[in-house]
């Protein structure tokens, strides 16, 4: 599949800078450098998402690529090729000074197939290919197409995880520049096995078909459960089954005792703290230092970032950084950019810049190493962003386009409603709105326009909304388009 990627851009904070830091010196304790900082003195390899460019950095972590070899579905590309949130599997050296040097980057697609129907309110919502149900938010990266472009038969990639009753969840989606073409193009899908019988097999409800499959290791290792990737082709309708030209089954990865290794994910299987799957890896964190969120309860679907080394065939974290979703948004000019302190200041609120926030830029600057010291007061920007023992933390921040700049907008979660005649005043994110029926257009999660009353039942219901208007100052007023958005659960 060939594609065109946008520029889009993450940064490593100073935090996680000292974290690799450290983590190397922990590592090379009692071990003699060698000769000079430059010396290349430990293996690490793991898989992680994109999360900056500027050499490339994986789970936050700087790897240099000037000797690096970088696979995109199958052929050797420049790092251009990759984009933020591309699921990744890396390997590569550390030196004595803690610089991470990548040999080898391999782009991970998910699942490779025409869309046959998508449900968006513009930026959160599903879509359904190869049977499978496909999840996108905020978070996402939409490489070359907007998600609101995005329609039925476009043939996609996704990059991302895979959820317990086959739900995948997308960290990046791109559209291939050819169109698809039935029997002829080469889709992908991964997963457990569902059912099997003969030489049939499924996935959520993508039925494959084996018969003449290059099966890898065995047919044997076909067993309801079992994890496998398969490529081949299909005819047009979604009951079709996929003619797989081959099977990869999954096993959990093992690397040379002591190998430093680093892990991005979500938990696949977890059994307890020192027991759990994440990325292909059986890691124990019963003694790992644990980072970002601490309350959240390790589960299957959690995301993770784990630090650790292998020994006796599982990675021993050191540290586990845990992030939740977004689940707010703020859009405005920005007040105020501290880079020392890692935080901004939108509607006069204080945003702080965790070592996991990505950023992306969409404005005609275009800058693909954007960072922190980059952005200015004034830059309009979007901000996805979480709650973290009473701090507001960025999941990513966005430059927008021009087209965008004159545009405030909150998103989340209405927090308090008050109700006067024909006004009213809500709270989403921390910001109060004003909002007048005779000026504010309403509209439900497809964009059909609705009337107040029905609006505001489905706030009082717990509806999430997204609202756009002039700022004013700390809030938004008035506000012109207020949207229901999408009841997803994924």
């Amino acid at each position: 599949m060939t594609t065109s990627l946008n520029n889009a851009a993450h940064r490593a904070t100073k935090i996680i800078l000292l974290l690799a830091s450290l983590f190397v010196l922990a590592t090379f304790a009692g071990c003699s450098s060698g000769g000079s900082g430059d010396d290349r003195q430990a293996g690490i390899e793991g898989t992680g998402i994109v999360s900056g460019f500027g050499s490339v950095y994986i789970e936050g972590m700087e790897f240099e690529t000037d000797d690096a070899t970088i696979l995109f579905v199958g052929e050797e590309v420049p790092e251009s090729k990759l984009s933020v949130g591309d699921r990744v599997a890396v390997t590569g050296t550390l030196d004595a000074d803690g610089r991470a040097h990548a040999d080898r980057i391999v782009y991970l697609r998910t699942l490779d197939g025409p869309i046959e129907s998508i449900e968006t309110d513009g930026e959160r919502g599903s879509l359904v290919a190869l049977g499978q149900r496909v999840y996108f938010d905020g978070n996402t990266t939409f490489v070359n197409t907007p998600a609101d472009e995005l329609a039925a038969g476009d043939l996609i990639a996704v990059s991302g995880f895979t959820r317990p009753s086959n739900r995948v969840y997308a960290e990046s989606i791109r559209q291939s520049e050819t169109d698809f073409v039935p029997n002829n193009s080469t889709l992908e899908i991964e997963g457990p096995i569902d059912t099997i019988a003969g030489t049939r097999l499924t996935i959520g409800d993508q039925v494959i078909d084996f018969a003449n499959a290059d099966i890898r290791p065995s047919r044997a290792a076909l067993t309801p459960g079992s994890r496998i990737e398969a490529f081949g082709s299909r005819d047009a309708s979604r009951t079709d089954p996929l003619i797989a030209s081959r099977i990869n089954v999954q096993s959990l990865n093992e690397a040379p005792e002591g190998q430093q290794i680093l892990v991005g994910a979500e938990i696949r299987d977890y059994e307890d703290l020192s027991d759990f799957v994440a990325g292909g890896w059986r890691i124990d964190a019963q003694e790992a230092e644990r980072q970002g969120d601490v309350t959240t309860a390790l589960a299957p679907g959690v995301r993770v970032s784990v630090r650790g080394v292998f020994k006796n065939g599982r990675v021993r974290a050191r540290t586990l950084w845990v992030e939740p979703r977004a689940n707010g948004m703020l859009q405005a000019p920005a007040d105020a950019i501290d880079s020392n302190a890692d935080t901004l200041t939108l509607f006069g609120r204080t945003i702080h810049v965790s070592a996991q926030t990505g950023y992306t830029d969409n404005s005609a600057t275009n800058d693909r190493t954007l960072r922190m010291s980059t952005l200015s007061p004034g830059d309009t920007l979007r901000v996805p962003l979480y709650m973290d023992h009473g701090k507001t933390v960025a999941r990513r921040i966005v430059r927008v386009p021009d087209s965008e700049a004159d545009d405030a907008a909150v998103a989340g979660h209405v927090t308090d409603t008050t109700r006067n005649g024909a006004n009213a005043t809500l709270v989403v994110a921390g910001v109060n709105t004003q909002l007048a029926d005779d000026t504010t257009t309403y509209y439900d999660a497809d964009g059909t326009t609705i009337d107040a009353q029905t609006f505001f039942t489905r706030v009082d219901a717990g509806a999430r909304v997204r609202l756009v208007g002039p700022q004013n100052g700390a809030q938004i007023s008035v506000v012109r388009s207020a949207r229901i958005l999408l009841d997803q659960t994924n």
